[in-house]
């Protein structure tokens, strides 16, 4: 038997797995697993995070934004065509839709316009959601289609690569040219009654753009959009840090109770300390100082006798999430907390660099020393301005 991490049920071992303290679809993967996963957490509790915890915060409008920075960069490094992510930018509004239906803009490489038309099961928890319920079946998730806007061969094979990769679910349709079976990507057939509805959605949003008339769009955004992943990344990180005694203490059943409360108003009565993603940054200097491109940013640091968590994304924001406070536990840890330990996840270059001390992070940053896993990770990135051209 073994007590899981996230609800503090005593279950059989059995039905434990393996958990991504940090998400694997920020880059999760790469990071080494002393620190960022565990097997303590019950295989519900690991769903219920990918879900609305980790999920809330990775499929928000916010979070897909955040994916698809730096992607340019490390693409021109790869020299090769590879899918990058998508910009999703909201719900048309003011656009015929089919009836009980959402239909979803995007933006691809080179400005590829992108309609996902999908059903609207009115359900709540989703509204957030950057194309909706996240655990449908594959060939449920409506239809998508592109329409492609360039003439070069690299930036259409992009295109269709990146698109095949992100609606995987979804049945796929190119409305403006005439492709190889093998992408598994069709084109409309007027005489299909489902294609030829969704098609007056894909027109009417043609005409406004040969108009000139700007799109309408509507994303919604949580709140405190990735309040509940910051609960849950103290969380574990404390008991990864300071054992189960930090589990004890009053402050980590706050954080719990913060990861698994899923209203906003009750959760908010809940006293986690630290600063949302969505607040403005008291030093966005210091943010940009040491953010790096197309990275999430993980940084675990002992100052004034309190354990913080902060994460720096890939445009340089921040959020940060008292772990403890507790000075018989702090005692315990590794003194290098004190100066600051720095990891580097890039999902585009999928690899991981660190842990760094702090100071020799940025010693590099500043050009005064080197690092070579940094210098390595680097060289990953090229010039965006030497893929070829749009057209």
């Amino acid at each position: 038997m073994k007590t899981c991490l996230y609800c503090s049920e005593e279950k059989a071992e059995k039905e434990f797995s393996d958990e991504h303290i940090w998400p694997n679809a920020l880059g999760g993967d790469f990071l080494p697993k002393d620190i960022w996963r565990t097997d303590e957490v019950c295989q519900r509790c690991n769903s219920i995070s990918g879900l609305f915890v980790d999920g809330e915060f990775i499929r928000g409008w916010i979070g897909q934004a955040e994916r698809s920075q730096g992607s340019l960069e490390y693409l021109a490094g790869k020299k090769a065509v590879a899918p990058i992510p998508l910009d999703y930018l909201g719900p048309l509004q003011g656009i015929p839709v089919p009836v009980g239906h959402i239909a979803d803009y995007w933006a691809g490489p080179c400005g590829a316009n992108i309609i996902h038309i999908r059903p609207d099961d009115g359900n709540p928890n989703w509204t957030t959601y950057s194309g909706g319920n996240p655990i449908i079946k594959k060939g449920s998730g409506g239809r998508a289609y592109i329409a492609l806007t360039s003439e070069e061969p690299f930036w259409i094979m992009v295109s269709l690569e990146s698109f095949r990769h992100h609606f995987d679910k979804a049945e796929r349709y190119v409305v403006n040219a005439n492709i190889s079976p093998d992408w598994g990507i069709g084109v409309p057939d007027p005489e299909n009654t489902v294609q030829a509805e969704d098609m007056k959605t894909v027109d009417a949003v043609d005409r406004k753009g040969r108009a000139g008339e700007k799109l309408h769009l509507r994303p919604a955004v949580a709140i405190d959009t990735g309040g509940r992943m910051l609960a849950k990344l103290g969380l574990a990180v404390g008991y990864k840090l300071l054992g189960d005694a930090f589990l004890a203490t009053e402050y980590a059943s706050h954080l719990r109770a913060a990861m698994r409360e899923g209203d906003f108003e009750k959760r908010r009565a809940i006293p986690v300390r630290g600063s949302s993603f969505l607040k403005s940054p008291n030093n966005p200097e210091v943010n940009k100082a040491l953010s790096w491109p197309g990275a999430w940013v993980l940084m675990i640091n002992v100052i004034a006798d309190k354990l913080s968590l902060s994460v720096i994304s890939p445009s340089g924001r921040s959020m940060t999430v008292l772990v403890s406070d507790e000075k018989s536990l702090l005692g315990r840890l590794d003194a290098k907390y004190a100066d600051g330990v720095v990891w580097i996840t890039v999902v585009a270059a999928k690899k991981a660099v660190g842990p760094f001390a702090l100071p020799d992070y940025i010693t590099h940053k500043l050009n005064v020393a080197s690092l070579q896993e940094l210098e390595d990770l680097e060289a990953m990135r090229g010039d965006p301005a030497m893929l070829p051209p749009c057209k």
